[in-house]
């Protein structure tokens, strides 16, 4: 099969498996370059497959001498269908994690249901017996209510006025024109269903109850604060209600946690990353492209592997950690300096149409969002034929569970 980049309303419908081996390759290469910390036995990841999931995972994995489990939903090769990208981040990353000599387990399947948890938490119970760290890192713009049966959706949307901006199509390369209506109460319910804290509420009151957590248990959820740039469609808009609900569990989990474990919930803001979902927020592509452009130009630029790497390293299991006035982990302090916030928006305001595309900021961004699909992978050729039983055959483990 001879696979070419297939994109629609800027989500990719196929992968490059041989691309996407690749690139596991190079993360590990990265990794390696990183110092080693003490890190945590046995971690549960909650939405590994991709994004800061996966950088968390190969930290802890190959710096921080944890086993590590994942659960991720992913779309496994049939037919003509390739499989999606975090299909194959998973069988690459087992296959290279064998070298770390830890446990490593991927379960694929709906990580908001019950079954689910529980063979999850029945594989924890019967392998490792209790849990030190649950990292909840789900992107998904869906979640079924099982009370109804509907599928509930989130929405992107700003609150309480409308919010013109640019977006950039990835498939025709074009600068578009947004208008984006305000949201309707419904929606701010729904996004919040889907994007807040109450899952990951459900996972760790789950394996509380069944005395699967370790004392000085921690967790950890990610959030994205953003800056001013951002702030209308993100912090004060639909995201931003489901933010503050996550916010709001980690209170909760904290006072539960500690009381019992002498454990924490922890809440981490993160950087603007290159990510599945990050492409689908109205202006994100925009700003992202331009803040690379001012972070490289003032090395200031961090690798997601970087910056997860960090995290765990400096912040949670070591004593640079920093915090807010809401004892959120700022990871993104670097991004939200206001010098660098300035000279974002000049650029911002500035660039018009077309010009974009002439940013080194925005040529890394478009890479690395064909990059983390398999495609335009330096040192892969895509017309190259790939036999994807054949690697199913040599790279799939028992470790990867359906």
């Amino acid at each position: 099969m001879i696979i070419k980049p297939s994109i629609r309303s800027n989500f990719f419908t196929n992968s490059h498996p041989i691309g996407i081996k690749k690139m596991m390759e190079n993360y590990v290469s990265e990794v390696k370059t990183f110092e080693p910390y003490q890190g945590p036995h046995n971690v549960l990841i909650i939405g590994g497959s991709s994004g800061y999931g996966l950088a968390s995972r190969l930290s802890l994995a190959f710096k921080g001498g944890s086993n590590t489990v994942n659960v991720s939903f992913e779309n496994e090769p049939k037919g003509n269908k390739t499989g999606t990208a975090g299909y194959w981040n998973n069988i690459f990353f087992e296959h290279y994690a064998k070298e770390t000599g830890r446990i490593h387990k991927d379960f694929n399947g709906n990580a908001f249901g019950d079954e689910l948890k529980q063979k999850v938490l029945t594989y924890v119970k019967e392998t490792f017996g209790k849990l030190d760290l649950i990292i909840y890192s789900l992107a998904s713009g869906a979640r079924p209510n099982p009370e109804t049966g509907d599928i509930v959706k989130s929405q992107i949307k700003p609150v309480g006025q409308h919010a013109q901006g640019q977006t950039i199509d990835l498939k025709s390369m074009e600068v578009l024109d947004l208008s984006l209506e305000p949201a309707s109460e419904q929606d701010i319910k729904d996004t919040v269903y889907v994007m807040g804290g109450s899952d990951w509420y459900d996972w760790i009151d789950l394996f509380d109850r069944n005395d699967a957590l370790a004392k000085n248990f921690k967790t950890i959820s990610y959030t994205y604060i953003g800056g001013p740039n951002t702030d209308q469609i993100y912090r004060h808009g639909t995201l931003g209600f489901a933010k503050k609900d996550l916010e709001e569990k980690a209170l909760l989990l904290n006072e539960r946690l500690r009381d019992k474990y002498d454990g924490e919930a922890l809440v981490s803001s993160s950087k603007a990353i290159v990510s599945k979902a990050s492409v689908f927020i109205p202006k994100m592509p925009i700003y992202v492209s331009c803040l690379f452009d001012i972070m490289k130009a003032h090395k200031l630029h961090e690798t997601t592997l970087e910056h997860k790497h960090r995290l765990f390293q400096d912040m949670v299991y070591g004593n640079l950690r920093l915090v807010d006035e809401e004892n959120r982990i700022r990871l993104d302090h670097k991004e939200l300096d206001p010098k660098v916030q300035e000279e974002v928006k000049r650029f911002m305001d500035t660039i018009t149409g077309d010009e974009i595309f002439n940013l080194k900021g925005t040529k890394a961004f478009i890479k690395e969002f064909y990059n983390i699909n398999g495609f335009e992978v330096d040192g892969v050729d895509e017309d190259q034929d790939v036999d994807i039983e054949s690697l199913l055959n040599t790279y799939k483990t028992e470790d990867y569970d359906y």
